[in-house]
């Protein structure tokens, strides 16, 4: 994270307003193995809660969440991907519109690095365009049994030209900051850019209806 925008990502805050009028709408899937920590790590953001066990999401799930960052109102869909092979058709309909991925993997176990890979592959496959990009070490409360050293990930993500951050949803480490890092460089991306209004409504205007069709008064989070 570059020094010069702590101050402005510490500016940003979450609103409860989940109506209220907004500028941009953002999609980030969270893509990584099944126990790798991806629903633990959207919970403990949206809802600050943990639990040490969570049943695997079956297809993918999501959150919305509201954030305020200067003048500018922002909503982003959270989607939480099954990590397992047998759902990874149904993940592959949610990567062509998402703004940005969240790669997870866990600290503690070196497969799920090593997989890293392949949900990249999958997601640049499937989407060209996205904008902002983590590799995410789970789990770093484990420091004692980790399997993966940072400095290998950060070479990884260097590699693949990623933003790379350790977090805990246990303990609450970088969980608040990744989400709103993740949107603070997409507002700066599309506000650079000169992304209109009427932009982000044609892109992302059916999409929102399947949203509220599937999941009418569930999983609204204004955190």
């Amino acid at each position: 994270m570059e020094e010069e925008d702590i101050d402005d990502i510490n500016s940003i805050e979450k609103l409860e307003d989940y109506d209220i009028g907004h500028k941009y709408l953002f999609r980030i899937c969270l893509l990584g193995d099944a126990g790798v920590g991806k629903t633990s790590i959207l919970t403990r953001f949206c809802d600050n809660t943990f639990k040490e066990n969570y049943n695997n999401t079956i297809g993918v799930d999501f959150r919305l969440v509201t954030l305020k960052y200067k003048d500018i109102i922002s909503k982003i869909h959270l989607w939480d991907t099954a990590g397992q092979e047998r759902f990874r058709s149904l993940t592959l309909n949610y990567l062509h519109n998402s703004h940005g991925f969240l790669f997870i993997y866990d600290i503690t176990n070196k497969d799920s690095f090593d997989n890293i890979v392949n949900w990249i592959n999958l997601s640049f496959d499937n989407n060209k365009n996205s904008v902002i990009n983590f590799l995410i070490g789970n789990k770093c409360d484990q420091n004692s049994s980790r399997k993966v050293e940072e400095s290998e990930a950060q070479q990884f993500a260097k590699e693949k030209g990623l933003i790379y951050l350790e977090t805990s949803a246990k303990s609450d480490e970088n969980i608040q900051k990744l989400f709103f890092y993740c949107v603070y460089k997409l507002i700066k991306y599309y506000d650079k850019n000169d992304y209109t209004e009427e932009d982000n409504a044609q892109l992302n205007s059916s999409h929102t209806e399947e949203i509220k069709i599937q999941r009418p008064n569930q999983n609204k989070c204004g955190c």
